[in-house]
């Protein structure tokens, strides 16, 4: 049973919060992957602050929300948004650690692409 598409709108009404949303697919035949864990996490120069998480859906589609309070620290207002996928047997698949979403808006879409030699 797939999800309804996420709320935009959720995000950009309620003060504080913030919603990153997506797909996880295999880069060579563009299938979603249903079953996988989506985290997201704020990228800090110590350590990283851990943000939520989703399962993504029939469709691929994930949805995680958060609020300020989870990633602020002095000055910083947005997150510096990443993500880590992993399988049910809880290996990392991939992550996007190297392409951080840097003030991250209170909506984002991060769509990823796992090749088929990572799944397996």
């Amino acid at each position: 049973m797939s999800r309804p598409a996420p709320r935009r709108e959720t995000a950009q009404t309620t003060p504080g919060r913030f919603v990153v949303t997506g797909t996880v697919r295999v880069r060579e035949s563009g299938r979603p992957l249903e079953g996988v864990a989506v985290r997201a996490f704020d990228k800090d120069r110590l350590r990283d602050d851990y943000l939520g998480r989703d399962t993504t859906d029939a469709d691929g589609r994930y949805e995680i929300g958060f609020v300020a309070a989870s990633f602020r620290a002095l000055f910083e207002l947005r997150p510096d948004l990443y993500l880590r996928i992993y399988d049910a047997a809880g290996r990392e698949l991939a992550a996007t650690k190297d392409r951080v979403r840097w003030n991250a808006g209170t909506v984002e879409e991060i769509d990823v692409e796992i090749p088929e030699s990572r799944l397996g």
